[in-house]
């Protein structure tokens, strides 16, 4: 450990492994992942960052890593009201099969009046729909290490776009009256991810940076043509 303390609004990198169960349900350790049998394909594995105190994590595991210093490898136990919440029995409803889908079939993650529920069997022309969070009245475990604390501010805005949206921006500016100036590609300005979080992004910045103002500047760069008739 490098004696350096994390507190709420640091940036940090955190390696992680949940288990609820004594099962592994996450964990940012490819091989692990594969191991376990819970690697997905279009999820990029490594160290995450995270902004302490902007939620991007479950309460409990966010109130133990605050006060711990960098380097750290510890493991907690979160309870449910820190973690997915308590399991609510009246979340589980009898849906018409035609508000979903034809083929519905238990287990089936389905989305009815823009809620995400999971399908937990069909009755007749009906399906019981469990709109709980997955590990919802779990206690969870995780093993976890701070892997370092991102103290440059333009890498701080860079990791925190990079959470939200997984995409990098063009460049990022700040001025000396504390002005961020991001600069984002035609591209990333219709990405839907983008349109979504841009204004969580920018809320994020200026609760937990020394930030007094935020842009977006869309940016547009001229393209060199080819000329058809050049041999």
């Amino acid at each position: 450990m490098n004696g350096t303390v994390v507190k709420k609004g640091d940036t940090i990198e955190l390696s992680y492994t949940g288990m609820v169960d004594n099962e592994i349900f996450d964990t940012t350790d490819e091989e692990l992942a594969k191991k376990e049998g819970i690697y997905k394909e279009n999820l990029k594995y490594g160290p995450i960052t995270i902004m302490l105190g902007a939620g991007h994590i479950i309460k409990g595991l966010e109130e133990e890593l605050i006060g711990k210093e960098v380097e750290y490898e510890g493991n907690v136990e979160i309870p449910p009201k820190k973690g997915f919440g308590d399991y609510k029995e009246d979340l589980k409803m009898l849906i018409p099969i035609n508000k979903i889908k034809e083929d519905a079939t238990p287990g089936m993650r389905v989305m009815v009046d823009g809620k995400i529920g999971t399908i937990e069997r069909v009755v007749g022309r009906r399906a019981l729909v469990d709109f709980n969070l997955p590990l919802a009245g779990k206690v969870l475990k995780y093993n976890y290490k701070i892997v370092r604390k991102i103290e440059d501010p333009i890498e701080q805005i860079k990791s925190l776009i990079k959470v939200y949206v997984n995409k990098d921006v063009d460049e990022v500016e700040i001025s000396e009256d504390n002005i961020a100036s991001i600069y984002v590609s035609y591209e990333l300005s219709i990405d839907r991810q983008w349109m979504v979080f841009k204004k969580s992004i920018a809320d994020d910045l200026l609760d937990n940076l020394d930030l007094k103002e935020v842009k977006y500047i869309e940016r547009y760069r001229k393209t060199e043509k080819s000329d058809e008739n050049d041999e």
